[in-house]
């Protein structure tokens, strides 16, 4: 019966018997060429050699962003015991040496420095910058207005430069001093 029907479909396409002989043919070569390529030839899905420049170069690009990262983390982050530069350590007004008592793990007592509060009357931008929330451009903000309308006088007027507010400057009143310059 299947021979009928296969018979039936090469009549009504009318494909003559030659025909039939040259796809079988080709067919067969095609199948022949494919078994052929795989035996042949396997197939190699990663070449080391071609691809060692572009890992080389994706390599010393990771390298190049990682450095960058950290470095920027640095900045926003510093390192508990880093120091401050000497000339960021000259621009500060005289040193807040309060300590403050604290207990550590095991229950004794030990003194721990406070940290050192920033004069904005007297500070420079680089130790602006140490303050929470200040960048290069604030700690120039801050600058020009204090050589501008001169010392401040009490903390609120920071609100008066540019981008600090309320929630700002609260964050730095517990950084900053107001000690004029002599």
């Amino acid at each position: 019966m299947m021979k009928r029907k296969l018979f039936f479909w090469l009549e009504k396409l009318k494909i003559t018997p030659a025909e039939r002989k040259t796809v079988a043919g080709l067919l067969v070569v095609l199948s022949a060429l494919a078994i052929g390529n795989l035996v042949l030839a396997p197939p190699k899905p990663f070449d080391g050699d071609r691809y060692e420049a572009l890992e080389k170069q994706f390599r010393e690009r990771t390298a190049r962003l990682a450095a960058e990262r950290e470095k920027r983390m640095k900045r926003y982050f510093p390192p508990a015991g880093s120091k401050v530069g000497l000339a960021a350590a000259a621009d500060t007004a005289d040193r807040d040496t309060t300590s403050e008592v604290a207990a550590d793990s095991t229950g004794q007592t030990v003194k721990k420095p406070r940290e050192e509060l920033v004069n904005v009357n007297q500070a420079g931008s680089e130790r602006l910058q140490i303050l929470p929330g200040i960048g290069p451009a604030y700690a120039k903000r801050i600058i020009q207005y204090r050589r501008k309308n001169g010392n401040f006088v009490s903390a609120d007027e920071l609100k008066k430069i540019k981008g600090i507010g309320e929630k700002r400057l609260e964050k730095l009143k517990p950084f900053i001093k107001l000690k004029a310059s002599p």
